[in-house]
């Protein structure tokens, strides 16, 4: 029933065949009327093959009306009110925005660069001058000219290597020398990425900015992107400091243990007692899957350059220590439209997916009109002071200050006093950074979001798709706490009236043919001999025979199991005697003709019903094992207790509650079809 409900409320958009008629009602619920265009709407979504006839149109017409009626009914006890509904409400609101907020050809066209760059690996070496983002223009200069001064050296020609270990903010150029080594899309942050993939292969490119400072980055070497691959390791660990003697006793190690590896000796063995990766040592060196950029250069060659599935490389030496590195698998590069979703999704978690949205406040600013006074702005400026670090800073100081800041829709003006409001509310600041650019911040904050809250509110009227869908999920959210307090939860728990619907309905809840069947199997492999198999199975099912008529039928069976020479551990059974459905089938006979036949469904398999013989027992053997049944005795039709059957009493209860109560609905409200407009919709 629930499921049923969903997807009369809550679909997927499906296009709507244009009607001029669209905004006629089609049917009015006591003075609310409602189109045929939602009408329509939901007709669609509910019958793929929508034929458009009197009978499909009349049938679905009801099913709309009782669906309209609990929503009404809903509201009336102003189930839209309550706080759960409101954020749920919200939630999903905040759900269906989500798209309107995104430019997706912008969003499109960064996964299409993102995928471009996946089929290259781009290896350069950097140096970083760090800058805080925040931080002044005395600050940010005295960095830049810094960065240019390294920058014009390496463009003369000195070893970059060298200016790297001299000058690079960066720490792990104590390792690298500002050597990252290959990469490939979204191994670094984006600007980054971007600069290095627009680089020729020697060139030092052009000093740019990041959250980090100044770059000066110099591509060394590009080359196409091998894929991926999954490669196990075996480690021992050294310090590239270690002393001499230690380094040897390392490498003789690492040499050892490779020669026996390639002597034959068993992979996960030796890596189980040799290896120092304690995270990977339990799952036998695995490392799973990685592409270029995400291990060190040394390894990431080796891993790369081993060609067939279980080849393993020569030891290999790292800042880490030595590795042994096997080849797992490999694989491609996959196709666009198969990437395009996991692509997208690390877009959302990229500072790209801003770029997406800043493209629609862009698009938004001129839609709207946007205009701004940066003059109204520097002054109030500069009636803020450092107090506002400590967030003491006092409104009073902006007195007379009204001017307007920006304008949106030549009717939302946000202006000096509004700011001066904002900013008297502000909490302490986390960076002490020049007032100036903390409040170009806020601003550019404050911007964007009555920006957002402005076209949030005009999204209904905007987008017809989004009016409708947010529509359907208003109802169907009511539709869903209605349900479940006048049907759902009354059914369950009303356990005097559920007793009494059995009573006056329990020829409805009957057993058809069923059979007591006990049954256990064993591992045939263990009895091959023909002679000792048939003897067991004979003592098997007179040892069922016996054991069913005793309470502990399990153990009596494990016994007898032991008494004949079946090895517990290849024992699988019931544990205890349990019912099966007698059911009607086909069979074949011997001279091919098909007969009726019937059988008993024990766990998917069926048992002939005619074939238990004197002994009351059936021997089959599949799949390496010997089942051995025994029917018990058969049982007639009888009366299902209210135990055995209260899943299907509760959702007959449900059922009638449901129509009991929709006739009580169709009585209070007064339902008016408007018949001319409901026939033209008519087609067959």
């Amino acid at each position: 029933m629930k499921s049923e409900i969903l997807a009369l409320a809550i679909m997927a958009t499906i296009p709507v065949m244009a009607q001029n008629n669209s905004e006629q009602t089609v049917v009015t619920i006591d003075d609310k009327a409602i189109s045929v265009g939602e009408f329509e709407r939901l007709y669609l979504k509910n019958n793929t093959n929508a034929a458009f006839d009197s009978l499909s149109l009349n049938e679905y017409m009801q099913l709309f009306i009782d669906y309209k009626l609990k929503v009404t009914e809903a509201e009336q006890q102003g189930m839209d009110t309550t706080s759960e509904f409101i954020n749920e409400f919200e939630n999903y609101r905040t759900q269906l925005e989500k798209p309107y907020f995104t430019d997706e050809h912008v969003d499109d066209s960064l996964a299409h660069e993102a995928y471009d760059h996946m089929h290259w690996d781009v290896r350069a070496s950097h140096i970083l001058v760090t800058c805080d983002q925040n931080a002044s223009a005395a600050d940010s200069i005295k960095a830049y000219n810094r960065a240019q001064n390294i920058r014009n050296r390496a463009l003369k020609g000195e070893d970059f290597a060298k200016l790297a270990r001299e000058n690079s903010d960066d720490p792990s150029v104590t390792r690298n020398n500002g050597d990252l080594g290959f990469f490939t899309a979204f191994s670094m942050i984006y600007e980054f990425e971007k600069v290095a993939y627009s680089t020729e292969v020697g060139a030092v490119a052009p000093i740019f900015r990041t959250r980090f400072g100044y770059h000066i980055m110099k591509v060394t070497d590009k080359r196409p992107n091998p894929g991926q691959v999954n490669a196990a390791h075996l480690m021992l660990r050294v310090a590239t400091n270690a002393d001499e003697t230690t380094q040897k006793a390392a490498a003789d190690k690492a040499k050892m243990i490779s020669d026996s590896l390639a002597a034959g000796a068993d992979w996960a063995q030796m890596v189980s007692r040799y290896s120092d990766d304690a995270s990977t040592r339990t799952r036998q060196g695995d490392l799973q899957w990685f592409t270029t950029g995400m291990m060190v250069p040394e390894f990431e060659a080796a891993a790369f350059a081993l060609k067939n599935i279980g080849d393993i490389s020569a030891p290999v030496r790292t800042s880490y220590g030595w590795h042994i590195i096997k080849l797992l698998d490999k694989k491609s590069i996959d196709s666009f439209d198969n990437l395009q979703e996991q692509i997208k999704r690390k877009l959302s978690r990229d500072i790209r997916s801003k770029i997406a949205q800043k493209a629609v406040i862009d698009r938004l600013k001129r839609e709207y009109n946007f205009t701004e006074d940066v003059a109204a702005f520097n002054e109030f400026v500069n009636v803020v002071d450092t107090t506002i670090w400590s967030g003491t800073w006092n409104a009073d100081q902006a007195k007379g200050l009204n001017k307007t800041i920006f304008t949106l829709a030549d009717t939302v003006k946000f202006t000096q006093n509004d700011y001066a409001e904002i900013l008297s509310h502000r909490g302490p600041s986390q960076k002490k950074v020049p007032v100036e650019i903390l409040l170009k911040d806020d601003y550019n904050q404050i911007v964007e979001k009555c920006i957002i809250d402005y076209e949030r509110k005009q999204l209904t009227s905007k987008y017809p798709e989004f009016r409708h869908l947010q529509t359907e999920y208003h109802d169907g959210i009511l539709l869903f706490a209605l349900m479940d307090k006048m049907v759902w939860t009354k059914a369950s728990t009303d356990t005097a009236n559920l007793e009494q619907f059995y009573e006056t309905n329990k020829l409805n809840y009957t057993w058809g043919e069923r059979a007591e069947i006990a049954f256990c199997s064993y591992d045939a492999n263990a009895h091959a001999n023909p002679t000792e198999k048939k003897n067991i199975d004979t003592k098997l099912a007179a040892a069922l025979k016996t054991g069913s008529k005793k309470a502990d039928y399990a153990s009596q069976i494990t016994t007898a199991m032991q008494k004949i020479g079946v090895e517990i551990d290849s024992i699988k059974m019931a544990g205890d005697v349990k019912k099966y459905n007698i059911i009607d089938g086909k069979d074949t006979d011997a001279n091919g003709k098909i007969i009726d036949v019937k059988y008993c469904d024990i766990d998917g398999t069926k048992i002939n019903d005619n074939a238990w013989g004197k002994n009351n027992s059936q021997i089959i053997n599949t799949d390496g094992r010997t089942y051995v049944y025994y029917l018990v005795k058969r049982l007639p039709p009888m009366q299902k207790t209210l135990d055995e059957c209260r899943g299907s009493v509760i959702s007959d209860y449900q059922n009638k509650l449901e129509a009991d109560w929709i006739a009580e609905l169709r009585q209070k409200h007064t339902v008016k079809i408007n018949e001319p407009v409901f026939k033209s919709l008519i087609k067959k």
